[in-house]
């Protein structure tokens, strides 16, 4: 969590907030430092009240609560078991907005105890070894396996230094790869995808040195419709709910734009079924497109970021899915 990218005052990085927004934020900020110092009082006073136990559920720590510096600087040999560890505002700010009211208000105890379900998540997952593997670029055979089934690469950054991502998720339905490794293997795997979302945001921030905590996705459709004639689609429909699933609960507002493009007209009967269990604020991100929207890409990234075979100059490699 706390490598995150992000500056420990939000000062001009996000100039629009209003006052109650930027309440909000002091109050979530202070319901959690509050949390993070009960923990510390709980390491050398423990009892056996349940709140001190659901503390000690999530970790100790040895770090101070407040960020000085832009959590991006953090090296990952510094970081402190998965557990309660000081985040930046930025980050914080995403699991404000993610339980954002429909009359615009803030749900800041909503926010906390998505916070600190997402810090269980981690540590069960062992997530701070993932984020040490991707820093020496280790990868697990079977996640390296996972990433040949489903094939997603990135671009480059688009004009406002977030991250681009474009996925063959069209090839992946078609596939039948969703039923090749278990849904275990496949929530790893993920699991390294999304911590490589943020080891490209913390390396756009430094190259900017502005905050960057979204990326932008874009996922190509071509081959769904054999998916649908064969029914191979229904099989990946459990593994994208639990996938999506994690992403909104644990990884909320990461993803800023979502394009799905060469969908065919057949597809829209899928899609609403996927929609179903979306997010409204994730739903609302998404936008489809029959064929590849050029134009629409280059309102958002630049001909060097697009990939060749979708009218860009980008040669990067974009293998196609594999089958075996």
């Amino acid at each position: 969590m706390n490598h995150l990218c992000g500056l420990s005052d939000l000062g001009d990085t996000l100039p629009d907030l209003t006052s109650s927004e930027r309440d909000a934020l002091s109050s979530f900020r202070r319901r959690y430092e509050a949390h993070y110092f009960d923990e510390e009082d709980s390491s050398t006073n423990a009892t056996n009240d349940d709140s001190n136990e659901e503390k000690k559920e999530i970790s100790t720590h040895s770090c101070t609560p407040i960020l000085t510096q832009p959590a991006y600087e953090i090296s990952s040999d510094e970081l402190d078991e998965s557990g309660l560890r000081p985040l930046d505002d930025v980050s914080l700010y995403r699991y404000l907005t993610a339980d954002r009211l429909i009359d615009g208000s803030f749900d800041v105890e909503a926010s906390y105890k998505r916070l600190l379900d997402a810090l269980r998540f981690r540590k069960q997952h062992k997530c701070d070894n993932i984020v040490k593997n991707i820093a020496t670029d280790t990868t697990p055979p079977t996640t390296t396996k996972c990433q040949r089934l489903r094939v997603g690469i990135w671009t480059g950054v688009d004009y406002h230094h977030r991250p681009v991502v474009f996925e063959r998720l069209g090839e992946f339905f078609s596939s039948g790869n969703a039923t090749k490794v278990s849904e275990e293997d496949w929530i790893e795997s993920y699991l390294y995808f999304l911590e490589h979302h943020f080891r490209k945001m913390r390396e756009s921030a430094m190259t900017s040195n502005q905050p960057v905590d979204r990326i932008v996705y874009y996922a190509d459709f071509q081959g769904v419709v054999s998916s649908i004639m064969n029914r191979k689609i229904w099989k990946v429909i459990p593994l994208l709910k639990s996938l999506v699933k994690t992403v909104e609960c644990h990884y909320p507002e990461i993803v800023s734009h979502i394009t799905l493009f060469n969908v065919p007209r057949i597809a829209s009967a899928a899609y609403k079924v996927v929609r179903a269990f979306l997010d409204p604020v994730t739903a609302g991100k998404i936008e489809l497109y029959p064929g590849v929207p050029l134009e629409r890409f280059r309102e958002l990234i630049g001909d060097d970021v697009i990939p060749v075979e979708y009218g860009g100059r980008n040669e990067v490699d974009y293998p196609q899915t594999a089958t075996d």
